[in-house]
């Protein structure tokens, strides 16, 4: 599961970059890996104006399927695995959840969505998010992800098991 992880991670961190991509790609893995390969980080402040306050209240509503939410369960994971000092590691939790590291998060998802959404799309989103279906979806989707990709690696073992049986 620990692998799935890092996989989600990733879609959560490119699912946006990734949406709105205009170039021909002949795969979306081509599409994931141009959009990831050219992001240049954006940890600037962000403009205080509708388009900001719009993603602000997308971000919001999405809940679970937001990354500070995923950052949240990684540290907690890290916390387990005790690799580091109870000390070091409150002190770089404390950077991500409230300090520069969380400020600086934000502003760059925040550019993100500013660069893939115009702000027409936002409202669509927000008006979406707001129904009872978008809550299920902000909900439930990060277990979907999860599970399904559980059930992808189950799979792959199954095969690998059946290749060493051939």
């Amino acid at each position: 599961m620990k692998k799935c992880f890092g996989f989600f991670i990733l879609l959560l961190s490119v699912s946006a970059s990734a949406q709105k991509d205009t170039a021909s790609y002949s795969s979306i893995f081509e599409k994931i890996n141009h959009s990831v390969t050219n992001y240049k980080l954006d940890t600037s402040a962000v403009p205080n104006d509708k388009v900001t306050d719009k993603i602000i209240e997308l971000r919001q509503l999405k809940g679970g399927f937001n990354i500070n939410e995923a950052i949240d369960y990684k540290l907690e994971e890290d916390k387990q695995k005790a690799e580091i000092s109870a000390a070091a590691f409150a002190k770089f939790a404390a950077f991500m959840q409230t300090g520069d590291g969380r400020k600086w998060l934000d502003n760059a998802v925040i550019w993100i969505y500013r660069e893939r959404f115009t702000y027409k799309e936002l409202k669509q989103l927000v008006k979406f998010y707001k129904t009872s279906a978008g809550q299920k979806m902000s909900a439930d989707f990060p277990i979907v992800m999860m599970q399904s990709l559980a059930a992808a690696e189950t799979i792959k073992g199954v095969y690998e098991k059946r290749q060493i049986n051939k």
